[in-house]
Parts: structure tokens; sequence; C-alpha cells
């Protein structure tokens, strides 16, 4: 008897890390979204995570599902956006490590932003698809996982998330209630960053940690995963599908911008190790595709005045329209999933409004890994491959940030290590 689960989580609306756990039952119960014999999918908004750190507030976006039979189960979790009292409490929470001024201007920044986010959801169709993308790329990753590792099945996965419901502590509970044994956190973030799988994995040791008794469970984590060959392939062949919609004769001089959510510079001086990891990601796709075109690494959604990683995307795409490079491809890199930065940040704000103004050409942006069969293959075996390697974590998560300044980021560690 026994079970495994799983938490992940991604995207900006990012998911946050999704969980997977097994169960004790007769034929152990699995539960869990991507994939393993009870998952459990714990999602954070990347853009929330961070703005809410800088005390700036913003949406997020939540998924939810969950399944419960016998032995694995597993659960996934993307982003959702938060309401301004959500990311309120949430700044309250880590009131210790806000300056004052922050604490004074989160409230009025959110007020001023909330009408502006509203209209932003409004013009994507009324809301974020990522909690739906979130459940189809989960229930894909359970059926493939059934059939690889028979002996472990059935699956099932559940999605919790950081500022939204069903929140991680809410999907914890229903996987102790549902007696699992195994849970593995599966970051549906496949690059780790402190502000995102960080605070996710963070959020699993202050549950405990808060209602003070020990998990039944044996608790796992897969951390991240910026250059699993599936994942490269996926972003590979939606960048070349895209590429066919540009004329022959251009098609080679198209410049693939890479983007991904910014981080404010007082975390990446920090150490923090998000920057290198989405640079691999996008050296091994460029590698796939046998660098067939110009490429940049650039950075989106940056807000309020302190200093962000760059060069910006919108700057970047201004930049080389000025320079006579008038086709470009836009890559969301750091995205699993469709959601505002994607819908509305990239295709409206930068793909129709700033195009017009800058002159471009032609601007296309690639599909993100949404509905991908291949993706779902790629969740499967990244929560296949850690189950058989017995791992905790991996080495890296071991390691903390050289200037880390959070308490419980080491404690979170020793949680998943011990």
């Amino acid at each position: 008897m026994g079970g495994r689960g799983i938490s992940s989580g991604g995207a900006r609306e990012l998911p946050g890390p999704q969980l997977t756990a097994e169960r004790a039952a007769a034929p152990e119960e699995p539960s869990s979204r991507r994939g393993i014999p009870g998952l459990l999918s714990v999602g954070t908004n990347m853009a929330a995570a961070l703005r809410a750190a800088a005390a700036l507030l913003r949406d997020r976006l939540v998924p939810s599902s969950s399944r419960v039979q016998q032995q694995w189960r597993c659960q996934s979790g993307a982003a959702a956006a938060a309401t301004a009292t959500e990311t309120a409490q949430q700044v309250k929470s880590t009131k210790p490590q806000v300056h004052p001024e922050k604490s004074k201007l989160a409230p009025i920044i959110a007020k001023r932003r909330t009408p502006r986010i509203q209209e932003q959801y409004r013009r994507i169709g009324g809301g974020s698809p990522i909690k739906m993308w979130t459940s189809k790329q989960g229930e894909g990753m359970v059926k493939l996982l059934d059939k690889m590792s028979p002996h472990t099945a059935p699956h099932k996965y559940y999605i919790g998330f950081r500022y939204v419901h069903p929140l991680t502590e809410e999907a914890i509970e229903e996987m102790e209630r549902d007696g699992l044994e195994r849970a593995i956190a599966f970051t549906q973030y496949p690059q780790y960053s402190c502000s995102t799988t960080g605070s996710s994995l963070n959020a699993i040791y202050r549950y405990y940690n808060g209602v003070g008794k020990k998990p039944t469970m044996k608790w796992s984590t897969i951390d991240r995963w910026p250059t699993h060959p599936l994942l490269i392939q996926c972003f590979a062949d939606h960048i070349l599908k895209e590429l066919d919609h540009f004329p022959l004769e251009k098609r080679s001089e198209v410049v693939v911008l890479f983007s991904a959510h910014s981080l404010p510079m007082s975390v990446v001086n920090r150490g923090d190790p998000y920057p290198q990891e989405v640079g691999a990601t996008v050296q091994r796709v460029m590698d796939k595709l046998g660098y067939s075109n110009p490429y940049r690494l650039v950075w989106q959604s940056k807000v309020g005045p302190i200093p962000w990683l760059g060069p910006r995307t919108d700057e970047a795409i201004k930049g080389f329209c000025e320079r006579g490079r008038k086709n470009i491809l836009l890559v969301p890199i750091a995205f699993t999933s469709d959601h505002i930065e994607t819908l509305f940040e990239l295709d409206i704000e930068y793909s129709q409004v700033l195009a017009n103004k800058c002159g471009v050409e032609k601007i296309r942006r690639a599909e993100s890994l949404n509905g991908n069969p291949l993706f779902s293959k790629a969740l499967a075996d990244l929560v296949l491959t850690h189950i058989q390697s017995n791992e905790r974590c991996s080495r890296q998560l071991m390691l903390s940030c050289p200037l880390c300044a959070n308490p419980v980021c080491r404690e979170m560690k020793s949680f998943f290590t011990n």
C-alpha cells in the first residue's frame, strides 16, 4: 500500500509547483496533476509573485482539478489571477521582509491597477484559459503514466495555487484526507526561480509548520526541468510551424525573440538561478533548430520603478524595427500555457499596438505548449524518471542562493531533503 504525488507550477500568470501523491489504500491510490499516482500541482503566478515582492499588486490565474483512485495520484497547478485582497494578504504574510513605504504603497497601487487588469482580462475573453490548459495537460500526463507505469496505476493529479483557489494548502489537505503515502511537488515552471517555484515549495513547508504536525506523505519534488529533450522539441516544433508563415525569401532573417517574465535585479543579484536556466532552454532550442535564425533572449512584464532584468521585450521590438529588422517571431519560452501575459501582453500590446507604431513588417507569436500531446508526454516522462530515480529533489535545490536572506527558504530545502 502506498501512493506517490507530484506538485508543479508554472506560468506568468504562472502555475506553481504541481504535487503528486501516492495513496495508501487497497490497491494503492494515485493522485496529482502531472503524472504519478497521487500528484499535486501547486501553482504560482510569476507576475503576481514578483510584483507582490515589489509591493506591486497584480492578478493571477489558478487552475484546479483532482481525481482519486487506486495507487497513484498526481496534481498540477497553474497560476491564477489574484484579487487585490488576496495579494494584500500575501504582502502581509511576508511583512517582515517588506519595507514600510512599500507596505503603504501596495493598497494604493492595487486600487489603481485593478481596473486596468480587469480590462485586459475582458479583452482576452473575460478570463484566463490557464486552468483549462493545466487540467488538460494533467489529464494527458496521467493517461500516459497509467500506460508507462501500470504497476503504479491508476494515477491522479491535484491542482494547487499560491494566491487563488484551489490554494496549495487546500490541495495538501485533500491529499492528506485521501490517505496518500507519497507526494511529488512538480513545478510547472521549467526554469527555477526563488520567486516562483521556490515560493510554492515554501508554501508546502509553511503549511505543515503552521498546522504543527508532520506530513503523513513522503514528499519529493521535481523542482526544475529547463532542458528536458521533449520540452525542447515542443518549442522547436512550434517555432518551425510559425516560421512557415513568413515569406520564404525572408524566413532565414526572421529575428526570433525568446520572451520570459523578468525579475527585479535585486532578486537576480542575490544569485537567483532563473536567468541562467532560461538561457539554457534558449540555447538547447536553437541548437535543435541548427541556429537557423538570429535570436535574442528578452524579458517582459516589468512593473514599477525599481530596476528589472532586461532588455525589455517591447523595447527590443522597437529597437530591431528602427534597425531595419522588421520580421519578428515572439516565443514565450518560460510559459507552459496561455494566460494574460501571452494573450494580452504579447498578442495585443506588442504584436498589434506596438507593432503598428513601429512599422513592423510581420510579427507572429509561437503557440504556447497548451494541448500539445508531446508536452503531456514530456510531463509523464519527467514524473516517471523522478519516481525511478528515488531522488528527493535536484542537487541545485540543495544549494541556496549565495546572498539568500530568507530563512524559510533554507527550512524548505531541509523539509524536502530530509
